[in-house]
This record gives C-alpha cells, sequence and structure tokens, in this order.
C-alpha cells in the first residue's frame, strides 16, 4: 500500500483502466447487488492485467526504440532526471494510462454477454430484445409502452429511460416521454397531455405493461433498409416487431416474456 500522497496519487490512477471497465460493463447488464468487495476486487484485478499488458507492450518498444521513450533507469535513480524531463514523462504516462484504460474498455465491450437467469423481466423487454433484434440500429427506433395502474387508469408512452435495478421491486420506476396518452378508469377514450414532457411511472402502481418495438426506417450507418415483403396475408406492419408483454404482480414484481 502506498505510504505518501505520491504513492496514493500514483495507486489510484492506475487503477482506472478497472474503473472504465467497470463503468462500461454496467451498461450491458442489470445493477446486481454486489459486495463492496467483489467491486473493488474487479476494479483491481482489471487494473493490474490491463497495466501488465501495456508495461509489457512498452518496455518491448523501449528496448527496440531507446532512446524514443524516457530513461526509466535514469528517473529511478536521479530524480533530477525527472524534473528536466517532466514534460516527456507526463506524455508518455498519459498516453500508457490512455491506452490501459482503452483495454480495460474492450474487455468490457466482449465481456458484454450476459444470460444469467435472475435478469429481470424490464431488462428482457426493453434491453436483452431490442439488443437482440437490432431494434436500436435505427435512428427513429422506438420501444412504446402501454402500462394498466391499479386504479384502472391505462398511460402510454414512448420509452425514455427505466430502472436498471435486478431486484424486481415496487422501488423501480418508468419515464415516459413523447405524445403521453391517459385513459381515466371507467373511460373509453384516451387523452393526449400536450403539456406533459415526460411522466414518471412506479412499478408499484403498475399491474401489467405491454411492449411494442418499432424498427424505424433509417440505419445509423445511413445504408437504407432492404424493402419488406409485402403481400396478402401479412399481419405485421413494416418495420416493427412482435409486442411482448411484461406481467407485473401485486407488489411490483413481474416476469417477462418476449417471445425470444
Amino acid at each position: 500500500m502506498p505510504t505518501n500522497l505520491t504513492g496514493l496519487v500514483l495507486f489510484l490512477t492506475l487503477l482506472a483502466p478497472g474503473f472504465v471497465y467497470q463503468r462500461r460493463h454496467a451498461r450491458d447488464v442489470p445493477a446486481y447487488d454486489r459486495s463492496a468487495l467483489a467491486e473493488t476486487t474487479a476494479i483491481v484485478l482489471v487494473s493490474v492485467l490491463a497495466d501488465w499488458v501495456v508495461g509489457v507492450v512498452f518496455l518491448l518498444f523501449a528496448r527496440l526504440a531507446p532512446h524514443a521513450v524516457p530513461d526509466v533507469k535514469a528517473l529511478r535513480g536521479d530524480p533530477a532526471h525527472l524534473t528536466g524531463n517532466a514534460l516527456s514523462v507526463a506524455l508518455w504516462g498519459a498516453g500508457l494510462l490512455g491506452l490501459a484504460s482503452a483495454l480495460g474498455y474492450g474487455l468490457a465491450a466482449v465481456r458484454r454477454a450476459d444470460n444469467r437467469a435472475e435478469r429481470p423481466g424490464w431488462w428482457w423487454a426493453f434491453q436483452a430484445y431490442p439488443a437482440r433484434h437490432r431494434i436500436h440500429d435505427y435512428v427513429d427506433s422506438r420501444i412504446y409502452v402501454g402500462c394498466r395502474l391499479r386504479d384502472g387508469s391505462h398511460v402510454a408512452g414512448t420509452l425514455l429511460s427505466h430502472s436498471r435495478m435486478s431486484a424486481e421491486t415496487g422501488d423501480r420506476d418508468l419515464l415516459l416521454r413523447g405524445e403521453i396518452r391517459l385513459r381515466s378508469s371507467g373511460a373509453t377514450e384516451e387523452t393526449a397531455l400536450p403539456e406533459a414532457h415526460v411522466m414518471i411511472v412506479s412499478a408499484r402502481d403498475i399491474v401489467w405493461m405491454t411492449v411494442t418495438y418499432s424498427r424505424g426506417t433509417v440505419l445509423k450507418n445511413g445504408v437504407p433498409p432492404p424493402a419488406p415483403a409485402s403481400g396478402p396475408g401479412s399481419g405485421t406492419a413494416p418495420g416493427q416487431a412482435p409486442a411482448a408483454t411484461v406481467t407485473a404482480g401485486g407488489d411490483g414484481e413481474g416476469s417477462g416474456s418476449n417471445g425470444a
């Protein structure tokens, strides 16, 4: 462990690859409850691996081109050498740290698959299914959500964001945007809420939920999608995936079925 302030700063800096790895990996998995020890161990192990790989690459490069890199032996034996070459050392240090952080990011991107059975229904409906069917490859893709609430009313809108909690509890929230439509209990017609830009819906109030995917028409890479085959008996609109339904229980707990 570091015994002075400089050592502490250097130690924390070398943990940057693990922190980058953790933040990138969190984008692809639900927010599982993990102990502080498990989180810290993952950060340290990834950082050690990334720093070691980058260190080996640096030493090999230094052996092949010794005049292109700072003299490590001189830096260790002569503190004045560091003062005279501070800019070069800082640039090389930042570059090596950036390379190690990029390696941590790449490890997280490769390890994006997560097939644990405890993934919540919301994750299947809003993340796993759209990713599997490449819904978000389209700029104008949408996920449209309709919620039946406990008081008998119904609210619907385009998904803005959702809770990433792995535990299916009533503490989760949905954020809807776009044209938000509300049908009161006992009413037969929906009412648009033109003044509402975002609506927050608590899982505690949701009885059941329908999720509809729209692939859109404009690919993010600019290549036009193939023309959909049209013919008699076609029951699905072009560019739209089958709907998935998530059924929530009395306390907000539920299970998802997405047909995948």
